[in-house]
């Protein structure tokens, strides 16, 4: 069966994600026995018993979200699965670069584990907040945004009903107050470090960047759609630069899921934890069917069907 892969971002994270998984694949214990060997971090540790407020921190997060996200990806392409394409969602597009064959898996977690902590200090220092605004078109958002003091802008397009914006704490108010006036029907502050995919993340994703710019990158194997544009990556496109503007950039989902459907891509596949991409991807589109994949019996099933 041909399928193409959605890998979720941060956020998704919680305690106990991918033990199942460890323990039922010999190929999923692999990869986590390796994320540690190259990390240098306990990986299944803070997977299997760390505590929701550890998970929480952007360094940890991203890394356990990606080992376990690859697990699942090396399981189904070892039971069968043959992947037409790749998309994810802010750190997922880290994940989708890794099946797409950009770079091993072996740079996947030194990249990812570089990234966290950049974005992590990033917050740190630069602060910001971020909220997600309900039942409202993303160019009245954008309008609102636009018409707020301060900093504040749309950043991840979710799906038609529901986007988020980010910058400063007041600004992210006063907006989101607007958003409500106009007609919005919530706007739910997020329990976040930072304003991500904002200028604020700027100096973590030139450093980035530029601590990639001797890494040798390979030609991609299937397309991958990228949140910038939501088309797939051109042919020779620079990574290291790419993945620097992405981290600083609006994640454009909708359009993501909505080109995917376009080009024929209508049978996909979440691989990680949560299921934000699943329900997101049929308020976007009903003509993509999604398979949930966060545990071992997810897992499981599908490769039943292969």
């Amino acid at each position: 069966m041909s399928i193409s892969l959605l890998f979720p971002g941060q956020g998704a994270q919680y305690p106990g994600m991918g033990k199942d998984l460890y323990e039922q694949f010999s190929l999923a214990k692999e990869v986590y026995t390796m994320a540690g060997d190259i990390t240098g971090k306990d990986v299944c540790g803070m997977s299997f018993t760390g505590t929701a407020e550890q998970l929480a921190q952007t360094e940890n997060a991203q890394l356990c979200i990606f080992t376990h996200s690859m697990a699942i990806a090396t399981v189904l392409r070892a039971g069968g699965a043959e992947v037409e394409a790749a998309a994810g969602f802010s750190l997922g597009e880290c994940s989708a670069l890794c099946a797409a064959g950009a770079f091993s898996l072996e740079q996947g977690f030194q990249l990812v584990a570089l990234r966290g902590q950049l974005m992590g200090q990033a917050a740190a220092d630069n602060g910001g907040t971020m909220a997600a605004v309900m039942g409202l078109a993303p160019d009245q958002i954008e309008a609102c945004c636009a018409e707020s003091d301060g900093y504040v802008e749309a950043v991840n397009y979710n799906s038609p009903a529901q986007t988020v914006i980010a910058g400063d704490p007041a600004a992210v108010q006063a907006a989101g107050e607007r958003c409500l006036a106009a007609g919005a029907s919530r706007v739910v502050p997020l329990a976040v470090s930072g304003a991500f995919h904002t200028r604020y993340m700027q100096p973590a994703g030139e450093a980035l960047t530029a601590r990639l710019a001797g890494m040798a990158f390979s030609s991609l194997q299937l397309p991958v759609y990228t949140n910038l544009t939501g088309r797939p990556l051109e042919s020779g496109c620079d990574l290291a630069a790419h993945l620097g503007r992405q981290m600083c950039s609006p994640v454009r989902w909708v359009d993501t899921v909505r080109n995917m459907v376009a080009d024929g891509h209508l049978k996909a596949a979440e691989c990680g934890p949560g299921k934000v991409l699943t329900g997101n991807g049929r308020r976007i589109s009903r003509e993509m069917k999604v398979h949930n994949l966060q545990t071992a019996d997810d897992v499981k099933k599908i490769l039943d069907s292969f």
